[in-house]
């Protein structure tokens, strides 16, 4: 009698021990779900444009952002794939990350949102043409912009965005300082994916202030050498036809 109440008593114990490990289990599962590792496809109009507003999030040791309460890890926009998001300084969560695709400029602006400015902080991402092509498309033209407040005629900021592969070669570094604009093309590099690494720096200890900035990007063909230019068509056209007047005169 004993041996079957302590027997019962045991299984009692098991299941209830299974219950509690599974509650446990689910729990621990539950804020995971909330990570949607797939990216978040932006919906391009009938000419092709699109836009997505969305916020600096960390969820679960990981950097992303939140589009409409949903947490991603990836934005795709058109032909790109913006992923492996990092930040630092004060450029942090809650923090503006807007998406845009234009007339074949893709543009990422960032706003902080969180105080009077960013007096120091960095922002980093991968950027992947994601479409199919033959000849592939690579990355062409980079644009960098910022908006700075500072006092009036003193103001000292520095930002700079530096492109690399994914094995750290670097493309391109363009500076912005105190609002102004700098651009560059990467196309002779045929590059994508890319990693693009903003810093910002303010030169007078917080006095001066950046309130966005604005990169953009412009895509095109792997050059295609095997395609010649329309000087070198004409050319091969002219000699050709030479060719074809020497041998009409050699046959007859």
């Amino acid at each position: 009698m004993n041996n079957s109440v302590i027997m019962t008593t045991n299984k009692l114990t098991k299941i209830l021990s299974c219950v509690a490990t599974l509650g446990i289990a689910t729990a621990m599962a539950t804020p995971a779900q909330a990570i949607n590792l797939n990216p978040s496809p932006v919906t391009l109009g009938t000419n092709g444009n699109g836009f997505v507003n969305s916020k600096i999030a960390f969820e679960n040791g990981t950097f992303g952002v939140q589009i409409e309460g949903s947490f991603y890890d990836s934005v795709e926009l058109g032909d790109q794939l913006f992923s492996d998001f990092s930040f630092g300084g004060d450029v942090g969560v809650g923090d503006t990350l807007r998406f845009i695709l234009n007339q074949d400029v893709w543009t990422v602006n960032f706003r902080e949102e969180n105080s009077l400015g960013v007096a120091n902080g960095t922002l980093e991402y991968t950027v992947k043409i994601v479409a199919v092509s033959t000849p592939p498309l690579v990355f062409d033209t980079i644009r960098f912009d910022t908006d700075i407040s500072g006092p009036g005629g003193s103001t000292n900021y520095l930002a700079t965005k530096q492109v690399f592969t994914l094995d750290n070669k670097q493309l391109i570094n363009l500076k912005s300082t105190n609002g102004s604009d700098d651009f560059g093309s990467i196309l002779s590099f045929n590059a994508s994916p890319i990693k693009v690494v903003d810093t910002f720096t303010s030169g007078d200890n917080g006095k001066s202030l950046l309130q966005s900035s604005t990169n953009s990007f412009t895509q095109d063909l792997d050059p295609p050498s095997s395609i010649p230019e329309p000087g070198t068509i004409l050319g091969l056209l002219t000699v050709g036809g030479l060719g074809l007047v020497s041998r009409f005169k050699k046959q007859k």
